[in-house]
């Protein structure tokens, strides 16, 4: 709709334009054509060209309207009427200094003066107003009684904020079609954007995993469970995980991650997190000494004729006494089970328990 407003109003600016052109020269003795004709040969051409530049202008005008309407629906209604007040400040203030530019000759000097106080007041009044988000809330939070920020208890938005290492991983996509993952997932845009520098990355490894995260989230996106992306960015803090606890602190959202120390970091600071590792491990049977197991023997181990081996989800099985039978089956039973931050470890002896 946009596009055709934009062509229809530069179509008539360009019919006018070509009829006040007719009367600059006379054409008649010019080129010897008739007044009339002179008129309608001039009107076309001015509605062609409007026409033309108006698909191209409205094209753009669309493109922004878009953008602008994601980023004002995907951002908080308190960061919106902040950043308003931050520039309805950064105006009041350009208007008092603009003040004294205002004799400056020549006017129009003056006027590009004026303009430029307030444009870039006006941004920086939005910008520390974003910056300062967070004393802000926490200083409303503390004059209203019975606010969450108040009362010491952040209410959950629901919001799941996806990192590139759960993507990357893929398993979350599971988890949210059975039911274990609930709410709003979304992906950061400065997540997405460091899931596109690793699937444009010059290592082949990196960019097979990029590349497959980033087919994960275009399936996900025309699915039964659309993960959205989330335009709010933090350009002051350094790295990615910094950006995504602070998102996750503002939005009061979780994060679904693999990553043990972000999980870590994201936890001392009262953020939920939902780390799929732990959850896998959680769900791993827990082998008890003396339980019989059948385990093919797939790798040497560190110590002297020690085999090593992994039962179907995964969990690794140390068997004493099993080097001589690298790449065979082998009945074990359970002596000990070993509990460390990237599972559990299995150690077993080759034949029946004593």
């Amino acid at each position: 709709m946009l596009v055709q407003l934009t062509r229809f109003a530069m179509a008539t600016m360009g019919g006018l334009a070509g009829l006040s052109v007719k009367g600059l020269i006379d054409w008649n003795q010019q080129i010897g054509y008739s007044v009339e004709t002179i008129i309608i040969l001039f009107v076309i051409l001015g509605i062609s060209v409007g026409f033309i530049l108006g698909g191209m202008i409205g094209r753009e005008l669309q493109r922004g309207y878009e953008f602008l309407e994601r980023y004002v629906r995907e951002m908080w209604l308190s960061d919106l009427i902040l950043g308003v007040a931050g520039l309805l400040v950064g105006l009041v203030i350009a208007l008092i200094v603009s003040v004294p530019v205002r004799g400056l000759q020549p006017p129009t000097l003056a006027l590009a003066a004026q303009v430029g106080i307030y444009v870039v007041l006006g941004y920086l009044g939005m910008r520390v107003a974003f910056v300062k988000r967070g004393d802000v809330k926490d200083a409303f939070s503390r004059l209203v009684p019975g606010s969450p920020s108040a009362s010491g208890e952040p209410a959950r938005s629901g919001i799941r904020l996806l990192d590139t290492s759960a993507i990357i991983d893929g398993r979350f996509a599971k988890l949210l079609d059975s039911g274990f993952i609930e709410g709003d997932v979304r992906v950061p845009a400065f997540v997405l954007s460091e899931m596109q520098t690793l699937a444009d990355s010059a290592d082949d490894a990196r960019r097979a995993r990029g590349r497959r995260g980033l087919d994960l989230l275009t399936t996900l996106r025309g699915g039964d469970h659309p993960v959205e992306v989330f335009t709010a960015d933090y350009p002051e803090l350094p790295d990615v995980d910094s950006k995504l606890v602070q998102l996750a602190l503002d939005a009061h959202a979780s994060i679904v991650t693999v990553d043990f120390n972000l999980s870590q970091v994201a936890r001392f600071q009262g953020i939920t997190v939902l780390n799929v590792n732990d959850l896998a491990t959680a769900l791993k049977p827990n082998h008890l000494p003396g339980e019989h197991l059948r385990v093919q023997i797939t790798k040497e181990g560190k110590e002297p004729d020690q085999g090593v081996g992994y039962l179907e989800d995964g969990t690794m099985v140390v068997v004493a006494g099993a080097r001589a039978l690298l790449g065979e089956a082998a009945d074990v039973f359970v002596t000990s089970v070993l509990q460390t931050a990237g599972g559990r470890m299995v150690f077993a002896r080759l034949g029946a328990s004593e």
